[in-house]
């Protein structure tokens, strides 16, 4: 799983996320807006500059987009959205005690900062500290004008799995697809959920959902091929067997 990480436009989106769970990319994660990258010179120059080292981070050009972001902290000191890029920075270098300060100081600059929560909350899930994670997502579920709302509570519920609170879980991800029907991930996350809870039956409806909305992977393939012979549907079961043959991947 992975835990997405989010962005607001016209910031780039940055995702990191442990390979398990994306809170944020699967997803946890396309940029959401180009900049131009030659040194800023406009009014705005302290977020101008912040975008420009987010432009860097997601070329992976770190030393670039520190230098940019240090340029931005000398514009417009204590910034929020400087200091979570650079929080982002730091954790793509595994520099996790300056990534930790940044992202609380970003939080302590604007406590309504709900992306740089939700990212907060990324970076201690792939730490290890689930409860933290969860803690902070919690928070940032209480926003009800956040416009990614049906990845947060997916994230919400991908933590609660990890603390293995599945009924909390299971609550958050059916709230995700209440939120937004056509959002894949959570239907993946809810059907992994249940077939690794032993509900095979209920792992069914959010697994074929997910297959219509997202792209089939290797792993929902060959649940959906498990849960067709069990159901006794052999040549549905045959034919998720090809489509892991067509992609070089079988069972």
């Amino acid at each position: 799983m992975r835990i997405t990480m989010l962005c607001r436009r016209p910031l780039p989106h940055i995702a990191q996320a442990p390979a398990a769970f994306v809170l944020v990319g699967t997803l946890w994660l396309s940029g959401c807006a180009s900049t131009s990258l030659s040194s800023p010179d406009t009014p705005d120059a302290g977020s101008a500059y912040t975008r420009l080292g987010l432009a860097y981070l997601e070329q992976n050009n770190l030393k670039r987009a520190l230098n940019a972001l240090d340029r931005a902290e000398e514009h417009d000191p204590g910034n929020p959205e400087t200091l979570q890029a650079l929080a982002l920075v730091y954790q793509r270098q595994g520099e996790d005690e300056l990534a930790a300060e940044q992202f609380q100081k970003a939080l302590a600059a604007d406590a309504d900062f709900t992306r740089a929560r939700n990212n907060y909350a990324a970076f201690l899930y792939q730490q290890g500290n689930y409860q933290r994670a969860c803690q902070q997502l919690e928070k940032a579920a209480q926003d009800p004008q956040y416009e990614h709302r049906a990845r947060l509570f997916t994230n919400l519920g991908q933590c609660y799995s990890a603390m293995d609170q599945p009924q909390r879980a299971r609550e958050n991800l059916k709230r995700a697809g209440q939120l937004d029907p056509r959002y894949a991930r959570s239907y993946w996350q809810l059907a992994r959920l249940e077939f690794q809870q032993g509900h095979h039956a209920r792992a069914w409806a959010p697994l074929q959902r997910f297959l219509r909305l997202g792209r089939p992977t290797r792993e929902a393939l060959e649940m959906a091929a498990e849960l067709a012979l069990e159901r006794g549907d052999s040549e549905l079961a045959g034919k998720y067997r090809r489509q892991l043959a067509s992609t070089g991947e079988t069972p």
